[in-house]
C-alpha cells in the first residue's frame, strides 16, 4: 500500500499549507511531496521527499539515472521516472530563464547586498560558455583569514558542468582595495581553474564600490 498526503496529519499536508501560506512556505521537500503524490510502503510522501533530496539535492537530481533512483530503497520505476520528469521540467526552466553576466555592471547588480554584511563572505558566480548564470555558491569566511578550500570551489563548478567562474567578496570595512592575501588567493584559484578547465573570468572586491581584480590587478 502506498501512502499518499491525505495519509498525513491535516496541519503536515503540503496542499493545504500552500493554500493556506502561499507556494514560498513550503520546504523543498514539501514542494517535491506535491509532485511525487503518493509514499511508498512503510514511508509516507513527506517522508520520502526528505529522503530523497538527503542523497541528492536539488541540483543533482537532472543529472542522476533512473537506475540510480532505483536504487533508493522503495523507489520504483514509475517513481524514478518522476523523478527524472521533475529534474528535466527544472533544467529546461533554468534555461528559459538564465540570466547573463557579461560586464563588470552585471556582477555589480549581483553583489551590492554584500556591501550591507557584516562579515565576509565569497560569493561566487558559475557560468556557462554562452556567459549564462547556472549556479551561484556562497562561502562562509574571509578569503584573507579563513581559508576556503579551492576544492570547494571548484566542485561546484564541476558539479554544474560550468565553462568559467567570477569570485566576489567584501570588505565589511567599507575598503574595496584588494590586499595581498586577496590577490594570492586569486592566483591560486586561476592556477587551479587553469588545470581543471573552468576558467576564471573575475574577482571583485566589495566596499563602499566595487572593485575589479581583472581591471586593475595585473595578474590576467
Amino acid at each position: 500500500m502506498d501512502y499518499t498526503i491525505h495519509d498525513l496529519p491535516e496541519d503536515e499536508r503540503p496542499r493545504e499549507k500552500l493554500e493556506e501560506n502561499g507556494v514560498k512556505a513550503l520546504s523543498d521537500a514539501e514542494l517535491l511531496a506535491i509532485l511525487l503524490r503518493t509514499g511508498i510502503k512503510g514511508k509516507n510522501v513527506k517522508e520520502l521527499s526528505f529522503e530523497i533530496l538527503e542523497e541528492y539535492g536539488l541540483q543533482d537530481i537532472p543529472s542522476a539515472g533512473l537506475d540510480e533512483f532505483k536504487e533508493l530503497e522503495g523507489i520504483s520505476r514509475v517513481k524514478a521516472g518522476q523523478l527524472k520528469a521533475i529534474g528535466e521540467l527544472g533544467l529546461r526552466m533554468q534555461r528559459e530563464d538564465r540570466e547573463k553576466i557579461e560586464n563588470l555592471s552585471d556582477v555589480e547588480a549581483r553583489v551590492e547586498d554584500l556591501k550591507f554584511k557584516s562579515s565576509e563572505v565569497l560569493r561566487v558566480f558559475y557560468l556557462n560558455s554562452g556567459n549564462e548564470l547556472i549556479n551561484e555558491k556562497e562561502f562562509e569566511g574571509a578569503v584573507s583569514n579563513v581559508k576556503i578550500e579551492p576544492k570547494k570551489i571548484f566542485r561546484e563548478g564541476l558539479k554544474s558542468d560550468a565553462s568559467a567562474l567570477i569570485l566576489s567578496h567584501n570588505h565589511p570595512s567599507g575598503k574595496s582595495s584588494f590586499t595581498q592575501e586577496d590577490l594570492d588567493f586569486t592566483r591560486e584559484i586561476i592556477e587551479l581553474g587553469e588545470s581543471l578547465g573552468l576558467e576564471v573570468l573575475d574577482h571583485v572586491v566589495v566596499g563602499k564600490s566595487v572593485e575589479s581584480m581583472r581591471d586593475s590587478s595585473g595578474i590576467w
